[in-house]
C-alpha cells in the first residue's frame, strides 16, 4: 500500500509539473505551438505539417524514443549533422541553409512579435547542439538574425524529461514569422528536441510606427509610384533602394518615389524622444512576360551539369494544366499545348492547387537543376479553371535518353507493352529496368512521387502500360538520364468543364457498397491501379448503388463518362 502511495505521489507530480509547464508557459503567447497535433509525422528529410496554430515546414523528427525529451507525448527533434545525407531534403530559404534542420512558420503573425520563448534539451547522451531564432518581415523570403539569437544544448546529466527554457526578444512591428533553426554542424552527437514554442505580441509603446507601402511589394506590369507612410504623427522617413538599411544619412522621404525596374525599398522612420522604427521591406518586380511553356523554357540557363540558377523573373501568362503534385518541396508539374515544366516551390507560393486545374500569372525565377528545367514562384498564381488534363504522349523507351533539352521532359508520357525486370513490392524513391521489343533498359523508372498509393503493391509480373511524368534525374550510381515517374492513375483522358458537385460518391472508404449520384445517364468503368478494366456498368440519373463487396482491400479508379456529353470523371474509390 505504502508503495502504491508513493507511486501515486509520483505520478501526479509528473502530471503537474506537465500542466504547469504547458499552462504557465503559455500565458502571454498570441502564438503557441506544442506539436501535440500535427496533420501527419514530421521527418528529417522535411514535411509540411498543419497544426492548430497554422501551417509550418518541419526538417525534424517528430515521432519520439526513450532518448527524448518532450512535454506531453513529443517535440521535434533536431539532429542536422554528419549523420545525414548531403541530398533529399526539402529546400529551407536563406543562404547556408543546406544540411540544416528547421521549425519555420509558413504563414504571418499579423500583430508583430514582442519575444520568442521555447524549451529545448539534448538528446540522450548528445550535448552542444546549437540553435537559433530568426524572424522573416518578408513572407519567409529573407530572415533576419535578431541579436543574442542562438543557445547551445548542454549534456543530459540524467534520464529525465527536464528541458530549459530560452527566450529572445525581437520587437518587430507588422506581419512577421519565425523559425528556429540548426544549422549543420559537425559530429554526430550533437541532437537536442525542440518544445513549446511561445511567441508575444509586439509592443508599441515608445516606438515610432513602422512604414507602410503604397502600392505593396509585388509583381507590376507598368511604372508605379510608391507613397510611404508612418502611422505615427510628424514622424520623419528615410528611405533606400540598394537594398541597405536605411539609417539617420539616408534619403529623407518627401514626394512619392518612381519605380520602373525590379528594386528593393527599404524604410524606417524617426521622431525624437521614440525609439526609431523597425526596418520596412518592400520587393518590386517587373517581369518579362512570357505566354507558352516552350518559350519559358527557351529562356532557362543552360545545363553545365550542376545546379544553375538565373536571377531574371518571368511572368508566364499562358494558362497551363497541372498534371501532378508533391507534398516533398510542393513540387507541381504543368503543360500547356507547348510543353511542360515543373515547379520547384519549398515555400509553399503556390496554394490551393490541384491536379487538374489550369492555371495562369506564373512569376518566378528560372534554374536547371542537373538538367531538370524548373521555376520558382516568387509569388501565389491565378486559378483559371479545374477539372482539366491533358493527353499523355506516347513514347517508346529509347527516346527516355540522356539529352536535358529532350521536349518530352516534364510531359505526362506513356509508354506501352513494356515488362518490369524486378519483382517484389514496389518501393519509394527506387530505379526500375524495363523491356520493350526484346531489349532492357536500365533504371529508365522512378518512384520519386513518395505519397503514391502503389507504393508497397506488386510489380507486374506481366507485360504493361505505364503513364507517369517524365523527370530528368540521376542519383549515386545511377546515370542521368530522362525518366518516367508513374502515376497513381492512367490520368490521360481529356476531361473538360464538368461541375466537380455533379457527382457525388459515399462512402468513400467503402467496405460492401458505394452510393454514386449523377446529374446525368453515366457510363461508369472501374480501374485498378494497374490500369487493368475490372468492371463496367450504366448508370442512371440520380442515386445508383454499386457492390464492392467482392473487391480486394485497395485504391480503385472510377472513370464516369456522361452518355450525353462524352465529358469524363475520373474519381479514386478506396476499399477497405
Amino acid at each position: 500500500m505504502r508503495t502504491f502511495t508513493i507511486l501515486k505521489t509520483i505520478l501526479m507530480s509528473a502530471l503537474m509539473l506537465f500542466l504547469f509547464n504547458n499552462v504557465s508557459f503559455a500565458q502571454g503567447c498570441t502564438l503557441f505551438e506544442d506539436f501535440e497535433d500535427m496533420s501527419q509525422n514530421s521527418a528529417y528529410a522535411g514535411r509540411m505539417v498543419t497544426t492548430p496554430s497554422g501551417e509550418w515546414m518541419i526538417l525534424g523528427h517528430s515521432q519520439m524514443d526513450t532518448n527524448d525529451r518532450y512535454f506531453g507525448t513529443r517535440s521535434i527533434r533536431l539532429r542536422a549533422n554528419n549523420s545525414d545525407p548531403a541530398t533529399g531534403a526539402m529546400t529551407i530559404p536563406g543562404e547556408g541553409t543546406e544540411g540544416a534542420n528547421v521549425i519555420q512558420m509558413q504563414f504571418d503573425k499579423p500583430n508583430g512579435i514582442g519575444a520568442v520563448s521555447f524549451y529545448y534539451g539534448s538528446y540522450s547522451g548528445h550535448s552542444g547542439g546549437i540553435v537559433s531564432v530568426e524572424y522573416s518581415t518578408d513572407g519567409g523570403t529573407t530572415w533576419i538574425k535578431p541579436v543574442n539569437n542562438s543557445v547551445t544544448a548542454p549534456t543530459w546529466v540524467n534520464a529525465g524529461r527536464e528541458m530549459q527554457e530560452f527566450s529572445v526578444p525581437i520587437n518587430v512591428q507588422g506581419n512577421a514569422r519565425i523559425r528556429i533553426i540548426k544549422y549543420k554542424q559537425s559530429g554526430t552527437q550533437n541532437t537536442l528536441n525542440v518544445d513549446n514554442i511561445c511567441v508575444t505580441d509586439f509592443n508599441p509603446e515608445g516606438y515610432v510606427a513602422a512604414p507602410t507601402f503604397n502600392p505593396p511589394s509585388g509583381s507590376y506590369t507598368s511604372a508605379i509610384n510608391v507613397i510611404i507612410t508612418s502611422a505615427t504623427e510628424n514622424a520623419i522617413i528615410r528611405y533606400t533602394l540598394d537594398g541597405s538599411d536605411p539609417n539617420e544619412e539616408s534619403e529623407e522621404y518627401s514626394t512619392p518615389i518612381a519605380i520602373s525596374t525590379q528594386t528593393i525599398l527599404k524604410a524606417k522612420a524617426w521622431k525624437e524622444d521614440m525609439e526609431p522604427s523597425v526596418v520596412s521591406t518592400a520587393t518590386y518586380i517587373f517581369p518579362q512576360s512570357v505566354n507558352t511553356l516552350s518559350a519559358l523554357r527557351a529562356l532557362a540557363p543552360e545545363f553545365t551539369g550542376g545546379n544553375n540558377s538565373g536571377s531574371i523573373v518571368y511572368k508566364y501568362t499562358g494558362q497551363a494544366v497541372v498534371t501532378h503534385v508533391q507534398n516533398f518541396n510542393n513540387v507541381k508539374y504543368i503543360q500547356d499545348g507547348s510543353a511542360a515544366i515543373m515547379i520547384f516551390d519549398p515555400t509553399g507560393k503556390i496554394t490551393n492547387v490541384e491536379v487538374g486545374d489550369r492555371i495562369t500569372s506564373i512569376t518566378g525565377t528560372l534554374s536547371n537543376y542537373f538538367g531538370m528545367l524548373q521555376i520558382a514562384p516568387i509569388e501565389d498564381c491565378e486559378n483559371a479553371g479545374y477539372f482539366y488534363t491533358v493527353p499523355a504522349t506516347y513514347i517508346t523507351l529509347n527516346q527516355l535518353d540522356n539529352d536535358p533539352n529532350n521536349p518530352i521532359q516534364a510531359k505526362i508520357i506513356r509508354v506501352e507493352d513494356v515488362l518490369y525486370m524486378q519483382t517484389g513490392n514496389f518501393e519509394r524513391g527506387k530505379y526500375y529496368d524495363l523491356k520493350q521489343n526484346d531489349i532492357v533498359y536500365d533504371s529508365v523508372v522512378y518512384t520519386d512521387k513518395f505519397e503514391a498509393e502503389y507504393i508497397g503493391q506488386q510489380i507486374p509480373t506481366y507485360i504493361t502500360n505505364i503513364t507517369g511524368v517524365c523527370n530528368f534525374k540521376g542519383g549515386s550510381g545511377i546515370p542521368t538520364r530522362n525518366r518516367i515517374v508513374p502515376l497513381d492513375d492512367e490520368g490521360a483522358v481529356k476531361i473538360t468543364n464538368i461541375n466537380k458537385s455533379a457527382i457525388k460518391l459515399a462512402p468513400n472508404p467503402a467496405s460492401s457498397f458505394v452510393n454514386i449520384v449523377t446529374g446525368a445517364p453515366m457510363k461508369l468503368e472501374v480501374y485498378s491501379l494497374l490500369g487493368n478494366l475490372i468492371h463496367v456498368e450504366s448508370l442512371s440519373e440520380g442515386s445508383n448503388t454499386i457492390s464492392v463487396s467482392n473487391y480486394p482491400a485497395g485504391v480503385y479508379m472510377m472513370k464516369l463518362t456522361n452518355s450525353n456529353t462524352g465529358q469524363s470523371f475520373i474519381q479514386k474509390l478506396v476499399v477497405k
